[in-house]
């Protein structure tokens, strides 16, 4: 997989033409298992004979005060019998440079990325903040090449083991290959390569939640956006399944839920208009993802809500500390579904089913040649023509948005966002971007508005799984109980005023 960047990014010009270095974009899926299905795995006949194993001794080298993880950025000293060579990693990028001297020369990657990784250091001195000691046995396998890495990863005097195999090749053969490896190894993703995991031992950063990619940007045609579309979700979920392994697991759930979302919106809108049965089986496959994930987000925000709501309202009532230990254990229950679900090699297949999908345009099979045409149209062509039909569609149904009952204001909140996620998918390719800001600013608005009402009204359900117990826990579920039927009635004023914004926002196309 891609690199996964947490930090500002790095912005040079394209490398220097030197023979030694070596700059690829890389295109790896990484699978983690232990050291005895790793051996057996390297052993399997189904692989070509394998190439002489290596020892690789890897030092992780940073700042002090990690200049270059915080900007996502992993650089290591490799060494591998008597050479040595220099490896950048970042962004989906990999530079590595021969190295004839025991302190590392920048200056071999080219004059552009010393300039950028100097500006990061600002003169700081590199450190070993971490090392590796692995031992990289290669194989072949269908048309990509395997790596079985065993060994471990340490600083600070703390060490875990290390038992991985790396996929890797051109993209057209990747994913199908790595779907096929995964179905026969029943394997898992490891979302993140070694390097930024050893220098978290030694204290660097933490990985932080990350948002979806940009919009789509140029003149894309149809079967582009399509691809980059899916891709970009995809590559949100895979992003924020690091974080939830090794960063702020509330902000993952919730982007990896978000991923999901966007990602069946978008299959839903492709489907109108190039009926594809894949696109219905994923989208069917990321709707039990997101599910499976939804029991934790609404602990998640049911705990936030306790503690912003009644519990700072009330003070003084000692039983809410005895109700937020009953929620946190249904929260905990919840995160342990999460886990199992990452854990499990069906969502594996999943991700990589997608990505072979679209890496082999699977939309393009069985389609008449009349629908095949529309394919070559501009993306922004289709972008109008869903936006304004979901457009058109929010405002019929939210005539009289206040008034409606829970059930159709819930109905009108599935459609605001299927039409948000459309102007985040196609905003990029109008000319007036100060339109388009200006209308996802009054839909997220209202979609704020509504999504208040829908958690108080997924709240007063949690709240009445909870168990008083003590008199003084009773006490505090009588008041959350009351807290949230009231506030699942909602404030009209400000949902009036956030549609009436909406309503007069013209839409961008």
């Amino acid at each position: 997989m891609d690199a996964i960047v947490t930090g500002e990014a790095l912005t040079p010009e394209a490398p220097a033409a030197e023979a030694e270095i070596e700059r690829k974009m890389i295109r790896t899926w990484r699978f983690g298992l232990d050291a005895a299905r790793l051996k057996a795995l390297e052993q399997n006949p189904l692989f070509g004979p394998p190439v002489r194993a290596k020892r690789l001794q890897e030092r992780y080298l940073d700042s002090a005060d990690f200049a270059l993880a915080r900007a996502g950025v992993t650089l290591s000293w490799r060494k591998a019998g008597r050479g040595a060579r220099l490896s950048l990693l970042h962004d989906g990028v990999r530079l590595e440079a021969a190295q004839t001297g025991e302190a590392p020369d920048l200056s071999a990657f080219g004059p552009a990325w010393q300039a950028s990784l100097t500006t990061l250091l600002q003169d700081a001195p590199l450190h070993e903040m971490a090392f590796g000691t692995l031992r990289q046995t290669t194989r072949a396998f269908a048309g990509a090449t395997l790596c079985f890495e065993a060994g471990q990863l340490g600083a600070e005097g703390q060490k875990i083991a290390l038992a991985e195999v790396e996929l890797s090749g051109p993209a057209t053969a990747l994913a199908d290959a790595a779907l096929a490896l995964a179905g026969e190894a029943a394997l898992t993703l490891q979302p993140e390569f070694p390097g930024p995991r050893a220098v978290r031992l030694a204290g660097g950063p933490m990985l932080k939640p990350q948002k979806a990619a940009g919009a789509l940007e140029g003149a894309p045609c149809l079967d582009e956006a399509v691809h980059d579309i899916v891709q970009s979700c995809l590559n949100q979920f895979r992003a924020n399944w690091a974080v939830f392994a090794h960063g702020d697991q509330v902000g993952a759930v919730h982007q990896m839920r978000v991923a999901m979302r966007r990602l069946r919106s978008a299959l839903g809108l492709f489907n109108r208009a190039l009926p594809c049965a894949e696109f219905l089986l994923l989208r069917e496959e990321a709707k039990r993802l997101a599910n499976a994930m939804g029991e934790a987000r609404n602990w998640d925000v049911f705990i936030a809500m306790l503690r912003d709501g009644p519990a700072n309202a009330f003070p003084r009532e000692r039983g809410f500390a005895a109700l937020e230990a009953q929620c946190q254990s249904h929260r905990a229950a919840g995160y342990e579904a999460v886990r199992a679900l990452l854990d499990d090699p069906a969502t594996t297949r999943f991700i990589i089913a997608a990505e072979a999908f679209i890496a082999r345009r699977g939309w393009r099979g069985g389609l008449p040649v009349e629908v095949l045409a529309q394919l070559a149209a501009p993306a922004s062509d289709f972008g109008a023509i869903c936006l304004q039909r979901l457009h058109r569609k929010v405002r019929k149904r939210g005539r009289n948005l206040a008034a409606l009952p829970a059930h159709d204001r819930h109905l009108v909140r599935i459609e605001l966002k299927k039409l948000r996620y459309a102007a985040e998918f196609f905003g990029g390719l109008y000319a007036q971007k100060g339109k388009v800001r200006s209308f996802n600013r009054a839909a997220a608005a209202l979609q704020e508005e509504l999504g208040k009402l829908n958690d108080m009204a997924t709240a007063e359900g949690l709240a009445a799984r909870l168990q008083g117990g003590t008199p003084e826990a009773l006490r505090a579920l009588g008041i959350v109980l009351g807290w949230t039927a009231h506030a699942a009635l909602g404030e009209p004023r400000a949902l009036n005023a956030a549609w009436a914004e909406f309503k007069t926002t013209k839409l961008f196309v």
